[in-house]
């Protein structure tokens, strides 16, 4: 028997909310020619929707828009390349969501799944109001993490190129014959074997 004080009838829980400021956040959806960005407001409003092309000015003006606007967190698809950089020079805090999440929350925006930048766009600074504490902010790269990348890179490409160049020998040998070498094939300056047939 449970005493009169564990009542549910009786018992009252009060609770109380944190105070939150009136916080903006971005959304910046990286798309082929240009970004689909969304500012939303404290309640999930969208309070901006414009595009910004990839060259300096456009990413020029799409920071601008967005510090004068108040945001200071941006939610983007990508960890990389020159919106990634711009946002972080300005001082904004860039919180990645991969493009597989993307799609997953969509539904939750009532969306039937189909891919729209602006619409991502918006789902992205929403999903930073609204999740921040699940979403972990990129730091930049060390010096020593750009030179290892710097490296791992041209290695791809060195290996790419090597590749290229094996296959081009098979194909002219299959063309010119098992005895290519003897048959007047030549070494050009870039490694690749050019049959002279």
């Amino acid at each position: 028997m449970f005493p009169h004080c564990c009542n549910s009838e009786e018992t009252t829980m009060i609770v109380a909310e944190e105070p939150t400021g009136a916080r903006v956040c971005g959304g910046a959806n990286w798309a082929k020619d240009d970004n689909a960005v969304c500012i939303v407001g404290a309640q999930g409003e969208a309070l901006q929707r414009f595009m910004a092309t990839h060259d300096r000015s456009g990413l020029k003006d799409m920071v601008r828009r967005l510090l004068r606007a108040g945001v200071d967190e941006v939610g983007i698809e990508r960890p990389d390349g020159p919106v990634v950089d711009a946002l972080l020079a300005a001082g904004l805090t860039v919180l990645v969501i991969p493009p597989g999440q993307v799609k997953n929350l969509r539904s939750r925006y009532g969306s039937a799944g189909n891919k729209d930048d602006r619409f991502d766009s918006y789902v992205l600074a929403d999903v930073v109001r609204t999740d921040r504490r699940r979403l972990r902010p990129l730091e930049r790269d060390t010096v020593a993490t750009t030179a290892l990348r710097t490296t791992v890179r041209a290695r791809r490409d060195r290996t790419l190129r090597r590749s290229a160049a094996v296959s081009a020998r098979g194909w002219c040998r299959s063309r010119c014959g098992t005895g290519a070498g003897r048959t007047g094939a030549g070494r050009t300056g870039a490694g690749v074997v050019r049959c002279r047939r």
